[in-house]
Formats: structure tokens, C-alpha cells, sequence
């Protein structure tokens, strides 16, 4: 009987330790080949490395993800004779190299689908969002966030939102206010919302943005300074995606620096994952645990960048066996499109409040705004619009839509 009991009792161990691993993916370089080396290991194991050698000479900073979906890691590089995303199976270790350029150091994944959606800005105040479908090859324009003022986008600042399919990026909007982007890429319409983020120190640098699929919840890396400048310490924090407030969960403590582009989350534990440097220079892979706001530090392979974590189980139990969330409409229409002399704004979802209205020109010149009542129905005069296209921006309780309309 008591052989038994000892017999559970190590069995229940072995299951426990095995639940409590963490899977990561990353790159080095090797001198010998003079390619890349793509290295799995689990977090904090120095006996669980192993290394296979890549199709890429380099790759490109910040532009990795894992497809949880289909259990692959994807990086844009350069390789022998040409350069695209390359794809490495995790189970298989097989890999190939993909014809697709819209990848970016801005750029996530959707694990209930595997398709990837990236960020970039052709001219100033346009951020455009593209959607790559893996299965067919297949490079969407979804939409565009549109925001006077804005003329570049924030590194390592994005992350996925899977069960409801939505984009959370965190940067300068048009007026240098750090803000929460929350775009929605699975409407029929193209819709985002913004806030306006409330932080914790009058200086604030934040980056390494990560997305709590398990509790919806975004986690940050914060930089903070006081009103001279001065560093007052650097903490793992919670974004409030209503609110905008950023809520300090736990400080990380003699670290001088952290490797951009190699931030993860282990769905499964509830880890935030972060590579820091403590000046020794050693560098260390940081476990922070959101559940208890502790962490632990320790092994970390020599020269590997670009890590992410192997979801895989997490996304075969949570997104294969059950549908997607169904997508959130939007709640403005404008009629008639093409138009002439006037355009009605049609509310379908009047919430008590106020709604500002703005239209500009191809160009991004704002043509005319307006700010009243957000009622079911309200007549704009056009008709001293020239032909051409122009955007409607409506922004009314934390929601904006844009909608693209043609003046005849």
C-alpha cells in the first residue's frame, strides 16, 4: 500500500513538473556555418538546448512569432539565394523559406487561426494593417488607422488579443499622447478604438507589449523617469484596455538593459517572459509570474535573440475544439456612398453621448468637424467637397470608425 501511495505520489510530480514547462524558440548566430541557428529549449534549463541549423544568414530585428495553430515559428531573414519568412515546424523541425514581404518588427499572430497581421506607415498618419494568410499565401490591406500627426510606429509594442481577434499596439498617437490602439481585424468593417494611457510616473517608455489570452489581460514592459528624466526604475506592468490605466505589478530590479524583439507569454502558466542584462554582462531570462507579481532569473543560451514561446498545447485545447468569438459590427454607416450634396451618418448602436465626426482629403487634410449628440441619424452638407475620395472618422465612448466614401 505504501508503494503505491510513493508510486502516485511521484507520478503526480513528474505531471506537475511537465505542465510547468516552458517551451521556447529563438535564434543565434554560427560562425562556423556562417548561418543561423534556430534553438529550442525550455526556460531556465541549461540541459534542454538543442540547435538546428537554418536556411538564414541573418534575419531582421523584432520580426518573429509563433504560430501556436500550427505549432511554427516564423522570422523574416535573409538566406542564400533569397530572403522572405521562414517558417520552422517545432514538432517536425522541418522548415522552408516563404515568399512574403509585408512582415515587421510590428507584427503578430491570431493562434485561433495562425494568420499574421502586421503594422507599418507608408505616409504620416496612416498606420496600415495587413493581414497574411499562411494557408494560401495570401497579403490583405484589412484597413488603415488614421490619426493626423502620427509618423512612425512603436518597436516591440504589439500584441494579440485571440479570442476576440484584436490588435492591442501601444504608441504616440497624432497629438504625442501614449495611447492603447485596439484594432478589431475580423469586422466585415474596419473599425479601432484608442485610449489615452493613465501611467503611474510622469516619464514613460514602454515596449515588449504581450497579450493574457488565458485571463484578457495586456502586460507590458515600463521604463520609468521622473520629471527630469531621471530613471526611477523599470517595471512589468497591466494595461486596463477600458480605462487606459497602467498598474504597476512588480519591479525588476539590477537589470540595465533588455533585449528588444524577445518578449513572450507562456499562456498555460501565466508567465511573462523578458531577457535582461545585469551588467556583469550577464544575460538572464526572466520568469515573472502574473499570478503571484514575483519572478525568477537564470539560464539563458548564449547569443539567441527573436525568442517566443511555444503555445502549442495551449491553442490545440482552447481555440481547435471551440469557434471563434463572433466579430463585433460596426456601428456606423454613411449613405449615399457615392455622394454628391449631402452624406447621412447613421448610428445603429446610439450610446448617450457625445460624437465627434471629422472628414478629410486623400492627402489627410481634415475638410470638416463637427462635435453633437450622437443620435441615431444626423445630415452632413458635402457640397463644398470637390470630387474625389475622402475619409469619415467617428469617434464617440472610446470607439473610432473610419469609413471611406467617393464625392461625385
Amino acid at each position: 500500500m505504501n508503494k503505491k501511495k510513493y508510486l502516485i505520489s511521484v507520478l503526480l510530480l513528474f505531471a506537475m513538473g511537465t505542465q510547468a514547462q516552458i517551451k521556447l524558440v529563438g535564434m543565434r548566430g554560427n560562425q562556423g556555418s556562417n548561418f543561423m541557428d534556430i534553438v529550442k529549449w525550455q526556460a531556465l534549463d541549461p540541459a534542454s538546448v538543442t540547435a538546428y541549423p537554418s536556411l538564414l544568414h541573418a534575419y531582421y530585428m523584432a520580426s518573429s512569432v509563433f504560430d501556436a495553430y500550427n505549432s511554427k515559428y516564423y522570422i523574416t531573414g535573409i538566406g542564400a539565394s533569397a530572403s522572405g519568412l521562414l517558417e520552422f515546424n517545432t514538432v517536425t523541425n522541418e522548415q522552408s523559406l516563404l515568399n512574403y514581404s509585408s512582415f515587421s518588427n510590428t507584427s503578430e499572430i491570431d493562434m485561433s487561426t495562425g494568420k499574421i497581421y502586421s503594422l507599418s506607415i507608408d505616409q504620416p498618419g496612416y498606420i496600415k494593417v495587413n493581414e497574411y494568410d499562411i494557408n494560401t499565401g495570401t497579403d490583405t490591406l484589412i484597413g488603415e488607422v488614421y490619426d493626423p500627426g502620427i509618423t512612425g510606429i512603436a518597436m516591440d509594442a504589439i500584441g494579440f488579443d485571440s479570442n476576440n481577434g484584436i490588435i492591442y499596439y501601444v504608441g504616440d498617437d497624432g497629438q504625442s499622447i501614449l495611447s492603447l490602439f485596439g484594432i478589431q481585424v475580423r469586422n466585415p468593417v474596419f473599425t479601432y478604438t484608442k485610449t489615452a494611457l493613465t501611467t503611474p510616473s510622469v516619464g514613460t517608455n514602454m515596449m515588449s507589449i504581450n497579450y493574457d489570452n488565458a485571463n484578457n489581460t495586456i502586460y507590458a514592459l515600463n521604463f520609468e523617469s521622473n520629471s527630469s528624466g531621471s530613471s526611477t526604475g523599470t517595471y512589468v506592468v497591466e494595461i486596463n484596455k477600458t480605462t487606459g490605466e497602467v498598474v504597476n505589478r512588480g519591479q525588476l530590479q539590477g537589470f540595465q538593459g533588455f533585449l528588444v524583439g524577445s518578449s513572450s507569454f507562456d499562456q498555460n502558466s501565466g508567465s511573462f517572459l523578458l531577457v535582461g542584462y545585469n551588467g556583469n554582462p550577464d544575460v538572464q531570462m526572466i520568469v515573472f509570474d502574473t499570478y503571484n507579481n514575483t519572478y525568477q532569473t537564470g539560464f539563458m543560451p548564449d547569443n539567441v535573440s527573436e525568442i517566443v514561446c511555444d503555445n502549442y498545447d495551449f491553442a490545440k485545447n482552447t481555440y481547435v475544439t471551440t469557434s471563434e468569438t463572433e466579430p463585433e459590427k460596426a456601428t456606423i454607416s454613411l449613405s449615399p456612398n457615392p455622394a454628391s450634396n449631402n452624406i447621412t451618418i447613421e448610428n445603429s448602436n446610439a450610446i448617450p453621448g457625445q460624437m465627434k465626426a471629422s472628414i478629410f482629403d486623400i492627402n489627410g487634410k481634415m475638410k470638416w468637424q463637427d462635435t453633437f449628440q450622437a443620435v441615431n441619424k444626423t445630415s452632413v452638407d458635402i457640397s463644398n467637397l470637390l470630387p474625389g475620395v475622402y475619409m469619415l472618422k467617428t469617434e464617440s465612448v472610446n470607439r473610432v470608425e473610419n469609413h471611406k466614401f467617393v464625392v461625385r
